[in-house]
């Protein structure tokens, strides 16, 4: 018997070995395989949920990825986005991705983006792949992920990871009555928007919800899945833990795929803040306070310095001589102020201007701290602990 030539094998012998697990599945087999190496896919965002969704489609072996992310790494990821370490803590997180990402797999092609995703180079970037893959936290990108994924008729998997909750699901890919709704069908307004960064997260949570992204993408990508999609929400403290719920069909309303939409090609000409819905930052007041004026006053008795934190985040550090009083409670009315003038703290310099702005129309003299705690760590005291 002949000895078979080694061109006739449609895998290398390396791929074969490194695949077998997920080819000997019935329903995803070599053509599987090979559907999925010759896939391009698009990743927008390597943090925390696109670092376990990255790592599955490139350990089961998908040709091509492009990755999109114009953040850098920092120390505060790294309890929940595990491609990247502390030695590359400072470096964009496109490229430190790739490094871990050709140490799992050196087969597929990876195309990293440094630059932001935006209304003028949205299509350009996503045109030419099968698949995108929705890794990001700011309802911005991810009304403009759909447009563009709209436009170009993509799949789209979306994800998004909160607290000790999430969810994840197909959406669009083909606009005919039978198929998939857009990710603006299910979701025409942002709700609340939250950031991890400001509202915490699990780490395992987005693992969770990252994995949940990547089997979703390698079972369109595998067995062309198709059908009207499914929504999975993930909550730490459920029973059932993820939940499973059939998604609506399309919109006729929708503003992004139905017969009137107003969402063109001209992904530039659309004002994405009005048309997300984010709300415009509160404008500065001219006497804010500087962390250099916190620290010639604090402490005085003239001065109130109120944290406006929740308590759980005043407990893990805080300035001497300030007290707690959460925003909310601000907000209702139902702080008990002492007398003096009052300065109002908080992390960052946002809650607290409008702290102080309600504040001040109760009568009483209020301002606030421009940059907050990261501010006084920055300029005054480099050991007053960040998180």
């Amino acid at each position: 018997m002949a000895q078979q030539d080694e061109h006739e094998w449609p895998l290398s012998l390396d791929e074969y070995a490194r695949y077998g697990r997920q080819m000997i599945m019935p329903e995803w087999g070599l053509d599987g395989q090979l559907a999925v190496r010759k896939a391009r896919v698009a990743v927008v965002g390597a943090g925390g949920l696109g670092c376990p969704a990255l790592q599955y489609i490139i350990g089961a072996g998908v040709g091509e990825v492009t990755i999109i992310d114009h953040d850098t790494v920092s120390a505060s990821n790294l309890h929940r986005q595990v491609l990247h370490t502390t030695e590359r803590v400072g470096m964009n997180k496109t490229l430190s991705a790739c490094i871990a990402l050709k140490a799992i797999n050196p087969h597929p092609t990876l195309n990293p983006v440094t630059e932001p995703l935006t209304p003028a180079n949205a299509l350009t970037i996503l045109r030419d792949h099968d698949l995108v893959l929705d890794c990001t936290d700011r309802p911005y990108t991810r009304y403009l992920i759909n447009d563009a994924c709209v436009r170009l008729s993509l799949p789209l998997v979306s994800g998004a990871a909160l607290g000790a909750a999430g969810q994840w699901a197909v959406y669009g890919g083909s606009y005919d009555d039978t198929k998939r709704a857009c990710y603006r069908c299910l979701w025409p307004k942002p709700g609340p928007s939250g950031r991890c960064d400001e509202a915490g997260v699990w780490g395992p949570v987005t693992g969770m919800v990252g994995s949940g992204m990547a089997a979703e993408a390698l079972r369109l990508l595998a067995s062309g899945g198709g059908g009207k999609g499914s929504l999975h929400i993930l909550h730490l403290g459920g029973s059932p833990m993820v939940r499973t719920v059939g998604m609506r069909p399309r919109s006729a309303k929708c503003v992004a795929c139905g017969p009137n939409a107003t969402v063109t090609d001209d992904l530039d000409s659309h004002d994405y803040v009005a048309l997300c819905g984010e709300t415009p930052a509160v404008p500065e007041v001219p006497d804010r306070m500087s962390v250099g004026d916190l620290r010639a006053v604090v402490g005085s008795p003239e001065v109130v310095v109120i944290d406006t934190r929740p308590p759980h985040e005043y407990g893990i550090c805080s300035l001497p001589h300030t007290m707690n009083i959460p925003l909310a409670s601000i907000l209702a009315s139902r702080a008990d102020v002492p007398p003096g003038r009052a300065i109002f703290l908080c992390r960052r310099g946002n809650d607290s201007q409008v702290a102080a702005a309600a504040f001040r129309q109760s009568g009483r003299e209020a301002t606030d701290v421009r940059g907050g705690l990261v501010a006084w760590s920055h300029e005054i005291d480099p050991h007053f602990p960040l998180y």
